[in-house]
C-alpha cells in the first residue's frame, strides 16, 4: 500500500506537459495522493496483521535509530510500521524519547507500545537533545557500531533500506544515503542541488539528509560528534550539517545510492518541520558559518572547503 502511493506520488513529478504544469495539475495530484494516503495507509496497516521481525525475512545486522517528540508521537507508529515492512529489515529499531517530554511508557501511545512485542525498543534519555537523540545515546553506549538514521514523519517505501545496503556492501567504509545535496559554497544552502538520477560512488562534497535514511559505518564520525556542549552551541537545530562535518573530520566519504525520491509526509496537527526553518529562514547558512568559524579558529580546518583533501 505504501509503495503504491509512493510510486503514484513520484509519477506526478515526471509530468512534462506545459499546459498541465501551468494549471498546477501536478501539485493538485500530489495533494490528493498525500491526503488519500494519510487516510488509507493507517487503516491498512492496522488490519494487515503481524508485522514484526518474522523468520525467513531478510535482515541486516545494522541498528536503525530515530527519535520523536510530543507533537509527532501519535503518528510515529506509522513510520515504524513502514520499517517493519522493508525488503531488508534492520537488526533492531530504537526509538529515543526525552524524559523531559515523556514521563515514561504511560505517555507513549498504545500503537507504539504494541510494537515493542514485535521488535521495537523504546528508550528514554536524560535531557532533550532534539534530533541529536537519534544517534547520540546510541554512540555513547557503543561508539564502534554501524547504524542507520531516519526521520519520524514519513511513509517509507519498502526498498529504502535495501538501497542503502546495496551501496554499503559496495563501499563498506562509506556513509551511504538515499538523499544528498551537493555542497556548493558559492551558493546559499537553499541553492544546493538535491541529487537525482544515477548513483554517485564516493565524494566529500555530498551532504546526506536524514529524511531519506542515512547509513553511518563504525569509525566514520569524529569523536567530536559526542561533544554535546559544542553541537548544541553551534548546530543544535541542524544535525545533518553537524554529522556531515564530523564525517569530514574523519575523512569519510559519502555515497549517494541513486535512490532519491519524493516521500509522502505523515500529516499531524501542530507539526513542526525543521526544513521550513532551516531553508526558508537561512538558518542552515547561519549554522554553517558558526561551525566553519569555530573549526577554523580552534583547529585551522575549513570544514566546508571540500576541494582540498590531504
Amino acid at each position: 500500500m505504501i509503495d503504491f502511493f509512493h510510486n503514484e506520488y513520484n509519477k506526478t513529478f515526471t509530468i512534462k506537459n506545459t499546459f498541465l504544469i501551468k494549471m498546477k495539475l501536478p501539485q493538485i495530484m500530489r495533494l490528493m495522493i498525500s491526503q488519500i494516503a494519510n487516510a488509507l495507509i493507517p487503516i491498512v496497516l492496522t488490519v494487515s496483521g503481524k508485522r514484526g521481525f518474522n523468520k525467513g525475512q531478510k535482515t541486516t545486522d545494522i541498528v536503525l535509530s530515530l527519535t520523536s517528540f510530543p507533537r509527532r508521537i501519535s503518528k510515529v507508529h506509522l513510520v515504524i510500521e513502514s520499517i517493519f515492512r522493508q525488503t531488508i529489515r534492520p537488526r533492531k529499531i530504537i526509538l529515543w524519547l526525552s524524559k523531559e517530554q515523556f514521563l515514561g511508557l504511560q505517555d507513549v501511545p498504545n500503537q507504539l507500545l504494541e510494537l515493542q512485542r514485535e521488535g521495537l525498543e523504546i528508550r528514554f534519555t536524560e535531557g532533550d537533545l532534539r534530533s541529536y537523540k537519534k544517534y547520540y545515546f546510541l554512540l555513547k553506549e557503543n561508539f564502534d557500531q554501524d547504524f542507520i538514521i531516519i526521520d519520524d514523519d514519513i511513509f517509507y517505501p519498502s526498498n529504502l533500506i535495501e538501497n542503502i545496503i546495496k551501496s554499503k556492501n559496495k563501499f563498506p567504509n562509506t556513509i551511504c544515503a538515499n538523499r544528498c545535496a551537493l555542497i556548493d559554497m558559492e551558493k546559499p544552502y537553499s541553492g544546493w542541488k538535491i541529487l537525482k538520477g544515477p548513483k554517485i560512488e564516493k565524494r566529500f562534497d555530498l551532504l546526506p539528509t536524514g529524511c531519506g535514511g542515512v547509513y553511518y559505518p563504525a569509525g566514520s564520525l569524529n569523536i567530536d560528534v559526542l561533544n554535546r556542549e559544542l553541537f548544541m552551541e553551534l548546530s543544535f537545530d541542524a544535525d545533518d550539517l553537524w554529522l556531515n562535518c564530523m564525517a569530514f573530520l574523519n575523512k569519510t566519504q559519502v555515497s549517494y545510492t541513486g535512490g532519491c525520491e519524493y516521500y509522502i509526509g505523515i500529516q499531524s496537527y501542530n507539526n513542526e518541520h525543521l526544513h521550513n526553518k532551516n531553508v526558508g529562514k537561512s538558518n542552515n547558512d547561519y549554522r554553517i558559518s558558526l561551525i566553519r568559524d569555530y573549526y577554523l579558529k580552534e583547529r585551522g580546518i575549513d570544514l566546508f572547503n571540500r576541494m582540498k583533501i590531504d
